[in-house]
């Protein structure tokens, strides 16, 4: 039986449909990947291997949680939401110590870790030793909270990793970063509870026994208020002792964390111009002053931190974050401090 022309038409028209759906099948949708946890997001074949090695999206990573790190921490501390693991040459560090792109991660609840390529250790623990690797010079793995890998990218360095893990939303919060325009009483533009000149002596007996610090001077650039828990009741790696609240009198007053010889917040304030004041455990008149509850803060369930101007302007409302976000919290703010000539 002969088919009539509309018929071979329909056929025809139905075998190159299911070829181009066989051609997208395999082109794209294929480069979706299911990743731990049951997430799935698109790769780029190009720039993201499924595994390098050892290496194998969803198998643990290196350097992940657990695993040792620099002092003093010791162990890389869980849980966090995420965890990046680097190895690129002549660089060392976690977190802070990485620079900005270590900030932001700490920030939105993450971990970092750099090792040096020049290690024995490093290359063979991130596949670089391998044959097929000899043009690949550094590697950048995101884990996930559980340290399983969810993304590999060779050739990648500390300074692209901000872009690479805006592949990774549902481990990167970015909106973290950034405050909000009211937070109870307090507004952006409003004044700050706290401004420059203010008595703060009375306000606890911490406060009290600091007589170079009683007042809040008056020329720095911009101010830090945070209202938080002290993270932190024994420092010190070899001999530890109890937290003691310091002030300085051109930077300003809080616990040290995590360690007094690793805590540098104190000479960068200094090297930037501005100065801050965190509340101690007994400062309860502090706390209140920004409207927050202080059982709420004392047992670490809230906490705040309050940017302002010269004059006490605030320009800034922090919730949910402390001195430790210190530097993410600047960064937002090019035309108050130049945090990259630190």
């Amino acid at each position: 039986m002969r088919l009539s022309y509309p018929a071979k038409f329909w056929i025809t028209f139905g075998l190159v449909f299911f070829a181009v759906v066989v051609i997208f099948v395999f082109g794209v949708i294929q480069d979706y990947r299911k990743l731990p946890e049951g997430s799935i997001r698109q790769f780029n074949r190009q720039y993201e291997p499924y595994e390098i090695g050892s290496l194998k999206i969803g198998w643990e990573m290196p350097w992940g949680p657990g695993d040792s790190t620099f002092a003093p921490y010791l162990k890389i501390p869980a849980p966090q939401k995420f965890y990046v693991s680097i190895a690129e040459p002549d660089i060392w560090c976690i977190n802070g110590s990485c620079g900005i792109e270590g900030d932001f991660i700490q920030t939105m609840g993450g971990w970092l870790q750099v090792e040096d390529t020049y290690q024995s250790e490093v290359e063979p623990s991130f596949g670089l030793d391998l044959p097929e690797n000899n043009n690949t010079r550094s590697m950048v793995i995101i884990g996930d909270r559980n340290g399983r890998i969810v993304g590999l990218y060779p050739n990648k360095v500390i300074k692209d990793i901000l872009n690479i893990l805006k592949n990774h939303p549902n481990l990167a919060d970015f909106d973290v970063l950034f405050g909000v325009r009211e937070f109870g009483k307090l507004k952006v533009g409003g004044l700050s509870p706290l401004k420059p000149g203010d008595q703060i002596s009375q306000m606890s007996e911490e406060l009290k026994k600091r007589l170079s610090v009683s007042r809040i001077p008056e020329d720095k650039k911009f101010y830090l208020y945070a209202l938080e828990k002290r993270r932190y009741d024994i420092v010190g790696m070899y001999e530890p002792y109890e937290n003691t609240y310091a002030c300085i009198l051109e930077t300003g007053c809080r616990y040290p964390e995590p360690d007094p010889h690793h805590d540098f917040l104190f000479e960068t304030m200094e090297e930037l111009g501005g100065w801050f004041l965190a509340n101690d455990q007994n400062n309860l008149a502090m706390i209140e002053l920004f409207d927050l509850d202080p059982q709420e803060v004392l047992s670490g369930k809230s906490s705040l931190v309050v940017l302002t101007d010269s004059e006490g302007v605030i320009l800034a409302l922090h919730p949910n974050k402390t001195l430790s976000d210190t530097f993410t919290i600047l960064s937002q703010h090019p035309k108050l401090v130049h945090i990259e000539k630190l």
